[in-house]
């Protein structure tokens, strides 16, 4: 419905529920009715038909779950792990040419990522928030003759433009890539 229409029908309303006479209580019940119709209607008309809701809004689903296509081998410390594949990115808060979550919504956040790393070998990693370290991740299978899993998750609560990532502490040896060692999140 156009703005023109609107305005068509709030005259109409108008009139029906003003002209009669007969039903005053009718009438003084409706009278508040009336009034909101007419309150969002000029909200309407100052707002050149337009909506001033937030493209994302607050009260919405947010989650994502990355991995990477290939591994990763010798990555120095303090970088951030940059997942390249995107599986779910509900409200677009995963930047995958960055690594980088930034929260579209204040609120509780779930986060939880895996390493997969081959024997011999290490990828130690930490979750960030804000470039402040909240977690750590031990993936280190040094003297084992298998690859070594380890996971790791949080809970935070953040606020609209916090930014998350998985970084790099020390030993960013090697990690599985294909699936094995992801990253994922959701506002709760």
């Amino acid at each position: 419905m156009n703005f023109a229409n609107s305005i068509v029908i709030a005259a109409i309303l108008t009139s029906i529920l003003t002209s009669r006479s007969s039903c005053h209580k009718s009438c003084s019940r409706n009278a508040g009715l009336m009034k909101s119709i007419q309150y969002q209607l000029k909200l309407v008309e100052d707002n050149d038909g337009k909506c001033d809701c937030p493209s994302t809004p607050s009260f919405g689903k947010v989650g994502f779950l990355v991995y990477n296509s290939k591994e990763l081998k010798n990555i120095g410390g303090g970088s951030i792990v940059v997942y390249d594949t995107v599986t779910t990115n509900i409200g677009g808060g995963y930047d995958k040419s960055t690594g980088i979550f930034t929260a579209p919504a204040e609120g509780l956040y779930y986060f939880d990522w895996t390493v997969l790393t081959n024997s011999g070998k290490s990828f130690y990693t930490q979750l960030n928030l804000n470039n402040t370290v909240v977690a750590k991740n031990h993936a280190g299978a040094s003297g084992m003759s298998t690859p070594m899993p380890s996971s790791q998750s949080v809970v935070l609560q953040m606020k609209k433009n916090d930014k998350v990532s998985i970084r790099i502490y020390s030993g960013g040896l090697f990690m599985y890539g294909n699936r094995w060692s992801t990253f994922s999140g959701f506002k709760i």
